[in-house]
């Protein structure tokens, strides 16, 4: 295994810098026993917490343990999906990294902590967790201030997925961090440098206006017959089905594409230490990212071609002479199917 210098920044938490110290010197047992340790403490903040995830899955991924490894990717990558490894690792790391990224994708299990408008009859700030997969939030903590005053805390418990604090005054800004079970800070909505207003009532939907009234022919005067034109609607048919078999050959195209680039990261070979031969993080990262570029265009195609199929096929069928005339009993359509 490469591993690069890990520039780490200051932390309050004793354990996580034998564990850096351990994990480069190559004594995964020790630091994997040092980052349990870690990660016990109490109280620690967003970035230690995602380092001491982040060495988890490597010191896991080096033990030949994946499927821990994965599970401590997944929690990282639940706080920040856009997380990036801070070094270039063999594929025993890189492949769980990739498979609980793929995952936290498909799932949409990226965390996020919403605030929910309240109404003018309470006076609550009320906050609430989305999606949580893994059930990581146990409490919410407030920081509210009024005007010219300090910041205050108050700490409350997640019922349902919701917490809530009383808000007091008329003019108060806050932020909220949410907590796991050993109350480090999961992540944030807002902060002391840039907090929210009180939540506003919710605005009240316009009211559509009424549309008008149809307008009946005059008696004795004969109903005016619109025909459409034919040849033109054919024309459009040609062009959304030349289209749909287009964007049908280019997606399949880009398919086969993102297929070769995921497979050449998860099949990365490796040599008789572990090494991976001709791949590195940087070249899997840039990969990864092309399969899944790729992958969305081809989706995005697929679309296209069957929406330009179905237009197609609907403008041949109208293509064909119609007429469409405004009686008093109602409006009258005639017509030849092709």
């Amino acid at each position: 295994m490469l591993l690069t210098s890990l520039a780490w920044g200051e932390t309050s938490n004793p354990y996580l810098p034998r564990a850096r110290l351990l994990l480069e010197e190559l004594r995964y047992a020790e630091a994997a026993r040092a980052l349990e340790q870690a990660r016990a403490q109490p109280g620690n903040d967003r970035d230690t917490l995602l380092e001491i995830l982040e060495l988890q899955g490597v010191v896991a991924g080096m033990l030949q343990q994946p499927a821990k490894a994965r599970a401590a990717f997944q929690t990282l990558l639940v706080l920040a999906p856009d997380y990036r490894l801070k070094g270039d690792y063999a594929p025993r790391v890189v492949t769980p990294f990739f498979e609980a990224k793929g995952w936290v994708s498909d799932k949409g299990a990226a965390l996020r902590l919403e605030a929910l408008p309240t109404s003018g009859a309470d006076n609550l700030l009320t906050v609430q967790v989305k999606p949580d997969v893994l059930n990581l939030g146990r409490s919410v903590r407030f920081h509210l201030r009024e005007a010219g005053a300090g910041w205050s805390e108050q700490e409350q418990p997640l019922t349902e997925g919701k917490a809530s604090v009383e808000k007091k005054g008329t003019r108060v800004e806050w932020w909220a961090e949410l907590l796991d079970e050993r109350r480090a800070v999961l992540t944030s909505l807002g902060s002391d440098t840039s907090p929210l207003g009180a939540p506003a009532p919710g605005a009240i939907a316009a009211t559509p206006a009424p549309l008008p009234a149809p307008v009946s022919p005059l008696p004795g005067k004969q109903p005016q017959v619109a025909r459409a034109p034919g040849l033109p609607l054919r024309t459009m048919a040609y062009v959304s089905l030349g289209l749909a078999v287009g964007a049908g050959a280019a997606g399949g195209y880009l398919g086969v594409q993102s297929n070769q680039a995921r497979a050449r990261v998860v099949g990365a070979p490796v040599d008789e230490a572990g090494l991976t031969v001709g791949l590195t993080q940087r070249e899997a990262f840039a990969l990864d990212a092309r399969a899944r570029s790729q992958a969305q265009w081809a989706n995005i195609l697929f679309g296209v071609a069957g929406a330009a199929a179905i237009a197609g096929g609907t403008l041949w069928v109208l293509g064909a002479p119609v007429s469409v005339s405004a009686t008093p009993a109602g409006v009258v359509v005639g017509g030849v199917f092709p």
